[in-house]
């Protein structure tokens, strides 16, 4: 695995500035410091990561101060690079960060995501290092059992609650925070995604029909056509349901938990808010659900985290003093909805979350050329050589045909 390279503009002067915070701020002398990367690769795709422990003074004490920061950069070339730029994500996270999130905090009394500092390079993102606060990423691959569940889908209620009360007060925010920008037709990017899509159906198809048993589970993709286009559908704003603003990435690696001294899971944060999206909530559920929760949760306790879901919800939106309640009825009813989000995750998804690190695929190695030229090869491999998703696909193709017959 290729070293990350640490940008140029990640020195001395980078980390003294964010420090000091601003111009009325005490002047920050840097003692040592250190930088690495923040996650392993496959840990994350949309961006470069780095950890930096820095040690310092300030001008008004000779106190030796410890700090580690995570730097959150944009990819300089490859796909992500092109990809990524072309959604103008770094400021729209950043605006969450600044206007958004301390709203739902003060409303809420409870913050779930980490502190900013201000940084003085454009599109690049400085936190807190969550770490040092107890917080650690779960184990991808093993992916989450009940109680991580039943934990994210209650604070996740309480998110969607409370950025309903928002719109109601700034709706021009919600909604701009929350316009789509990857499920739509009306950009170049759209053919490009498509013929991903595309793809990452063809594949594990191809896969099931060569296993002893499978041919049904490869059946059920096949018989899937047009999977681009009614996502882009389903995806258009609809002002008649109830809508939310989604985390819109909401994955495993996206949320950090604590534990007490027994081992038992007690909190939560959460992170990445550049994929936001206003729509329905079922699209955050179906994310987390069929992405990273594990294989019991899966097979027996779907229904349960949905009826937790919905207590919290309706819990926060009467605390909050709102009249709006969801139903399960009509909750069941968008899920039945967004089934075919839910199988594009299995099928586009899930071996990103199985992927062993050491084969993990690098966005950088290739471009949006190569997909429209359909050069694939890294992608290939990360299906046909992830045991753990092969292991994985017909079982999990088995329980998303139990769930859809459920609703």
């Amino acid at each position: 695995m290729m070293e990350l390279e640490i940008p140029a503009w990640l020195d001395e002067e980078f980390l003294k500035t964010v420090l000091q915070g601003g111009d009325g701020n005490p002047r920050v002398s840097i003692i040592k410091f250190t930088v690495k990367p923040a996650v392993a690769q496959g840990d994350n795709y949309s961006s470069l990561i780095f950890r930096s422990s820095v040690v310092y003074k300030t001008e008004d004490s000779d106190t030796e101060h410890c700090v580690s920061l995570i730097i959150k950069a944009p990819h300089t070339k490859g796909f992500a690079a092109e990809f990524f730029s072309s959604l103008d994500v770094f400021s729209k996270e950043k605006k969450i960060y600044t206007e958004l999130l301390p709203n739902m905090c003060k409303k809420l009394n409870q913050q779930f995501y980490p502190n900013m500092f201000s940084c003085p390079v454009e599109n690049v993102l400085v936190f807190q290092d969550l770490v040092e606060e107890g917080y650690i990423l779960a184990e991808r691959r093993e992916q989450l059992d009940f109680s991580h569940c039943k934990l994210v889908l209650s604070t996740l209620a309480k998110f969607h609650g409370c950025s309903m009360m928002i719109h109601r007060e700034n709706p021009t925010l919600v909604e701009a925070l929350g316009e789509e920008i990857i499920y739509r037709d009306d950009r170049p990017l759209g053919q490009q995604l498509k013929s991903v899509i595309d793809l990452v159906f063809t594949i594990p198809r191809e896969l099931l029909s060569k296993m002893d048993g499978c041919e049904r589970y490869a059946e059920i993709l096949s018989a899937r056509t047009g999977i681009w286009e009614s996502l882009v559908e389903k995806f258009q704003f609809k002002p008649n349901r109830l809508n939310v603003l989604n985390h819109g990435d909401f994955w495993i690696n996206n949320m950090m938990f604590k534990y007490d001294s027994s081992g038992n899971v007690t909190e939560i944060k959460l992170i990445d808010y550049a994929a936001t999206r206003y729509s329905s909530p079922a699209t955050d559920i179906i994310y987390f659900l069929w992405s990273s929760a594990n294989e019991d949760v899966r097979e027996h306790r779907l229904e349960e985290l949905c009826d937790i879901y919905l207590v919290n919800l309706n819990s926060i939106l009467e605390h909050l003093g709102c009249e709006r309640r969801m139903s399960k009825t009509e909750l069941t009813n968008e899920l039945r909805f967004f089934s075919d989000w839910a199988l594009s995750l299995i099928c586009q998804f899930l071996p990103i979350v199985l992927t062993d690190p050491l084969d993990a695929i690098n966005v950088e190695d290739f471009s949006l050329k190569d997909i429209e030229e359909g050069s694939f090869k890294q992608l290939e491999k990360m299906y046909k050589e992830n045991k753990l998703f092969l292991a994985a696909l017909p079982t999990v193709l088995r329980q998303y045909q139990t769930w859809i017959s459920s609703l």
